[in-house]
């Protein structure tokens, strides 16, 4: 059968992200004996035009929609990708009497919800290989799909959400060969990097976080030699050697990471990688260094907070001791950090941001940047969904398909965009998502990337906020 993927994703600030999810899926249909094609529709400015073109020539008897995100998780340009996608669907029914599925992250993040509003005919949920693959022999073979495990359909009695379907281990699956699909080098353009994922599934208890329930709680990990072999396959196929892990935490469990790096230096891969969430609560001065030695040159760590209060409250597991080690540790070992701060969580006063702030301007190392955002996006489903709707903040889940925001009743808002405001004129190595949004940030990407100028390109944040300040 011949089925039609679609990555609806056009967002590009701060840069456009490979979509890694939705070319898994397309290895697993193909696997299963399908014909498919991938349609990318992130550098496409018509998509009405893209898609008619797409289904007149491929004429597909289903068609998969990959949808990343709800929205941009910024309070103060907030950008709602619900609606978008909800388009991308009109625009495949015009062209094609095909149904239509959805999934992707967003999907998993609020399945009934988001099946409602965009009008599939069915969703996926969780992981996606397994389910897409089961309801398209359901369709081939003209079987009700509603039961499958991972399927969102509608019944006589309304919307039945069933339980996802897992993959064991990310071993037994065929990696997602993105080149295959989609076009990497124009994502590298940007700040693009090739992502990486070693694991799905997170074991800790962040009450903000979705991780949990989109890929579990148990992690499934990719051996360090089958991760090694992927690696591999992607540089002499298309030629990239900026890769970023973006696995829930790069560090949790400290062993896998270790094996992972070991087996890069132990084949001779000459790549330059970022470590995408390194969580404080397992970062040893070992595995930094065979971090380094397998080629990291930068690391981006999901603090979130550095005072004591807010830790615990966002119940990360670590404390501002353990923060600050990292910050020793990565400042000898040579590697550069983002630094990634919610700012307004639960417990969260002017006197524990301006411990978060001393932590910046004391700690961070001269060539580190901090990224802070100001109020905690609630997503569904999540503890601080829960907490939320005790102050009388959210009505219901079900309403958070909206950006909405925690911050505490103890903060002004005002207040603190201004404290952060001045802090950051203070210490142009610090950058708030509301600045972030600034249009001229992919122009500068794109530029940098022109020039051959070595990744990543946050490091150049305190070019951007002196350059800004001169023309503010």
């Amino acid at each position: 059968m011949k089925i039609l993927l679609v990555s609806a994703n056009q967002e590009k600030v701060p840069y456009p992200v490979l979509p890694i999810g939705l070319c898994y899926v397309a290895e697993s249909l193909e696997k299963a004996g399908h014909q498919v094609r991938l349609l990318d529709l992130c550098f496409e400015r018509r998509t009405a035009r893209a898609l008619d073109r797409a289904v007149k020539e491929f004429e597909p008897a289903l068609v998969g929609v990959g949808i990343r995100n709800m929205d941009n998780c910024d309070y103060y340009y907030p950008k709602n990708f619900v609606p978008e996608a909800k388009r991308v669907v009109a625009e495949i029914r015009a062209a094609t009497k095909a149904p239509v599925m959805i999934g992707g992250s967003a999907v998993s993040v609020l399945p009934r919800e988001m099946y409602e509003a965009i009008g599939a005919d069915w969703a996926v949920v969780g992981d996606g290989e397994l389910a897409a693959v089961e309801l398209a022999k359901a369709v081939e073979e003209k079987r009700d799909p509603s039961g499958i495990a991972g399927v969102v359909s509608r019944g006589a009695e309304g919307v039945r959400v069933n339980p996802q379907n897992r993959v064991p281990a990310l071993d037994v699956n065929t990696p997602p060969r993105m080149w295959r699909w989609v076009d990497p080098q124009r994502y590298m353009k940007f700040e693009g990097v090739y992502p990486l994922q070693s694991k799905r599934g997170c074991s800790l208890k962040c009450i903000y976080c979705t991780y949990t329930n989109i890929e579990g709680k148990s992690f499934r990990m990719k051996s360090g030699e089958e991760m090694a072999k992927e690696i591999e396959e992607i540089i002499e196929r298309s030629g990239v050697r900026d890769f970023e892990f973006v696995d829930s935490t790069f560090n949790v469990p400290e062993s896998h990471a270790i094996d992972i790096c070991d087996t890069i230096i132990r084949r001779g891969i000459r790549a330059n990688f970022v470590g995408s969430g390194l969580n404080p609560i397992g970062v040893s001065e070992r595995l930094l260094g065979k971090m380094v030695d397998a080629g990291f040159r930068s690391l981006i760590c999901t603090a979130e907070s550095a005072s004591d209060t807010v830790i615990r409250n966002l119940r990360k597991g670590f404390t501002r001791a353990d923060v600050e080690n990292v910050a020793r540790l990565t400042a000898r070992a040579g590697l550069r950090t983002l630094w990634i701060f919610l700012v307004g969580g639960p417990g969260e006063t002017p006197e524990t941001v301006l411990e978060t702030l001393d932590f910046i301007h004391r700690h961070t190392a001269p060539g580190d940047v901090s990224y802070i955002t100001n109020g905690v996006r609630i997503y569904p489903y999540t503890a601080l969904a829960g907490i939320a709707i005790q102050e009388g903040l959210v009505r219901s889940q079900e309403e958070l398909i909206d950006p909405k925001f925690y911050f505490s009743k103890a903060l002004d808002r005002k207040w603190l965009r201004d404290t952060m405001i001045r802090h950051s004129r203070q210490d142009p190595r610090m950058i708030t998502s509301e600045r972030s949004q600034h249009p001229v940030i992919p122009w500068g990407l794109r530029v940098l990337s022109m020039l051959g100028v070595q990744k990543p390109f946050w490091r150049f944040v305190p070019a951007f906020n002196r350059m800004m300040r001169l023309v503010s």
